[in-house]
């Protein structure tokens, strides 16, 4: 997958400020015909709008903080080194980085980025969602689309 390494310059998201277009939306990748996650999930851009990398920095500042980075590093990281995906019964793909967990405790957290597929004019996209830490238990819970561990 192919991202953006940066937020465009005219973002209002880059200074974490309330989003007033939220139409305008940043390409961070895309499930290419090529890659390991293509034999499952249909070839298509990945798209986040300035309003949801917004509401990822306000309600995630504590745990973006820790980690020294901002939310729109985080979603691309997260697209970037995801080894597993997931599909709930609402059609939401889940991207997740599981890491190297210490256990296998219900209670342990994944970084966790949701999309789903949408239409955007004749073209089909996957737009994020979300993106948060999710507890692993959960995610379990959540059929599994396919896993392809990096190294």
């Amino acid at each position: 997958m192919k991202t953006s390494s940066k937020l465009p310059k005219r973002s209002n998201a880059s200074s974490g400020q309330k989003a007033h277009n939220e139409s305008q939306f940043i390409k961070i990748g895309r499930v290419r015909l090529h890659s390991w996650i293509n034999e499952k999930l249909p070839a298509a851009d990945i798209l986040i709008s300035e309003r949801e990398i917004v509401h990822v920095a306000h309600k995630h500042s504590q745990e973006l903080a820790s980690l020294g980075m901002e939310a729109f590093n985080y979603v691309t990281m997260i697209i970037n080194q995801s080894d597993e995906v997931r599909r709930d019964n609402r059609d939401a793909l889940f991207f997740i980085v599981s890491g190297a967990r210490k256990s296998d405790s219900d209670l342990e957290q994944c970084a966790v980025v949701e999309l789903k597929m949408e239409w955007m004019g004749r073209k089909r996209v996957y737009v994020i969602k979300s993106a948060r830490p999710m507890n692993w238990g959960r995610l379990r819970k959540i059929e599994l689309v396919c896993v392809k561990p990096r190294s």
